[in-house]
């Protein structure tokens, strides 16, 4: 319960559909979740081989197993606080425990 006090950001969930065979496509809204989001560790660093000339943020969030499962192919977006209008593509995701999952996210500084 004292986790779930701190999940006061709301990010969404984004699949990446391919139109054709040009590199890119369009962003598919998946699922929306309250987060804890906070600066990755040294181990969340090393797990996700991020780079140091990206932003790298880590989100905790409810696991909604069967309903969505998070894959390193999708991207996420946060709608509120400090990371607000910025997308993250998924690096790394662990269970953090029982009900929760730990997503590392990264983008390119622009």
């Amino acid at each position: 319960m004292q986790r779930m006090n701190k999940m006061h950001d709301i990010i969404s969930f984004f699949d990446i559909v391919q139109n054709g065979p040009e590199p890119g496509g369009t962003m598919v809204k998946v699922f929306d979740s309250f987060a804890e989001i906070y600066e990755p560790s040294q181990k969340d660093v090393q797990l996700g081989n991020l780079e140091s000339s990206t932003v790298n943020i880590t989100v905790i969030i409810r696991n909604a197993y069967p309903e969505f499962v998070p894959t390193v192919n999708q991207q996420f977006e946060v709608l509120s606080g400090i990371y607000n209008g910025m997308k993250f593509d998924i690096k790394h995701i662990s269970p953090k425990d029982n009900i929760y999952l730990k997503v590392v996210g990264g983008q390119k500084w622009e």
